[in-house]
């Protein structure tokens, strides 16, 4: 199974647009509790984007796929 990184990168050299990863504000760390869970708030859309796009692309190419393959096979029956 792969992980977001894994499918960030993915998405990246297949040349789709990915949302960049939420800053860190240094001066909230450990401090503000509520800077905290923003920033986890917001890593988890970030997740959550990166997932929904990759079950995207992934759906599209085994569409394509299936249209080569249909292609291929109509082009290969006899006349």
């Amino acid at each position: 199974m792969l992980n977001t990184d894994q499918k960030e990168a993915i998405l990246r050299r297949a040349g789709v647009a990915v949302p960049s990863f939420p800053e860190r504000h240094p001066d909230a760390h450990g401090r503000d509790r509520d800077a905290e869970a923003e920033q986890q708030v917001a890593l988890q859309r970030w997740t959550e984007a990166i997932d929904m796009l990759y079950v995207q692309y992934a759906a599209a190419r085994a569409a394509q796929s299936l249209r080569d393959a249909e292609r291929k096979a109509i082009s290969a029956r006899p006349a």
